[in-house]
């Protein structure tokens, strides 16, 4: 796997503490190329690179995750600089053009991160530091907001947990955080959605060798769930069995894959994977998980 120095990653566990709005130095960044899919990008092969460099993985802030619309027109990731909160931004593809990466209008005065959207399109998810509803777990909390004629609705709370992740069935996934003031502990979770709520929990039965499970990323068929431990670092890979249940997980560090990626998301058709490493957002062509599967 090709390395990059520079400034050390921030966990995800650490970036979520960070509140405010970002200033507008944040803000900056390279205006897409035009026409091109993913931001104007030539896709890669079978080895990383840094995805978007200076329009999304700048190298004055840290990037951690994003999440494409199934059609690929929008993207949307967060950034965080030392001196500011995280800040959700994106960037569409409008008349032939990728617009510059802008604020989602309505999360200013919070940090916002962890994007998601719906297959159907119509829900986008992302953590939130906003004061949640008198009662309901509080941080990390996720909210979301329901696609209108003119945009996106009003952020509506939907529940504790951290990096949610779907597939093309509707099936959702998340880190749940309900055991972390107890013994430190996360799990990830099968996650009940409805109307932009999330009404249930089903912990799944997939144990790494060591630390606990979060960030959890499920392929667009359902047939694999990528995840890493300690807090976003060393991914692992579990394959999905006929009968349903979850193969024992695969360390992708054996596989060349550096210990200090984490975070691992996947292009909507699966195609590319991407993950977060050394402040960046990386990408590589997904055909690495999948030439696993027939090693496994």
């Amino acid at each position: 796997m090709s390395k990059q120095f520079g400034h050390a990653i921030s966990t995800l566990l650490g970036l979520t503490i960070l509140v405010g709005c970002a200033d507008l130095t944040i803000l900056s960044g390279t205006t897409p190329q035009v026409s091109l899919p993913y931001l104007g990008q030539e896709p890669p092969g079978m080895e990383p690179e840094i995805f978007a460099p200076g329009i999304v993985s700048h190298p004055d802030f840290t990037e951690y995750s994003g999440t494409f619309s199934p059609d690929g027109s929008e993207y949307y990731f967060y950034r965080v600089s030392d001196s500011s909160g995280s800040i959700l931004l994106f960037s569409k593809f409008v008349e032939g053009d990728w617009t510059a990466p802008e604020q989602l209008a309505g999360t200013a005065g919070y940090g916002a991160y962890a994007p998601h959207l719906s297959f159907d399109n119509q829900w986008l998810f992302f953590a939130w530091n906003h004061p949640v509803p008198t009662g309901e777990p509080g941080f990390p909390a996720y909210f979301a907001v329901e696609r209108t004629g003119t945009g996106w609705s009003e952020p509506r709370y939907s529940g504790q947990g951290m990096f949610l992740s779907s597939d093309r069935d509707g099936e959702f996934f998340i880190t749940d955080m309900s055991s972390r003031e107890l013994d430190g502990s996360t799990s990830v979770a099968k996650v009940t959605v409805s109307n932009g709520l999330f009404t249930n929990y089903e912990r799944l039965d997939i144990q790494p060798p060591w630390g606990y499970p979060a960030h959890p990323c499920i392929s667009p068929d359902g047939s694999y769930l990528l995840f890493d431990v300690d807090g976003g670092s060393y991914l692992f890979v579990s394959f999905k069995n006929p009968d349903g249940t979850w193969g024992v997980p695969v360390d992708l560090t054996s596989h060349g894959f550096d210990p200090r990626a984490g975070g691992a998301y996947l292009s909507p058709d699966g195609k590319y994977l991407f993950f977060a490493l050394l402040g960046d957002i990386w990408w590589v062509d997904g055909s690495v998980i999948e030439n696993l599967r027939a090693v496994e």
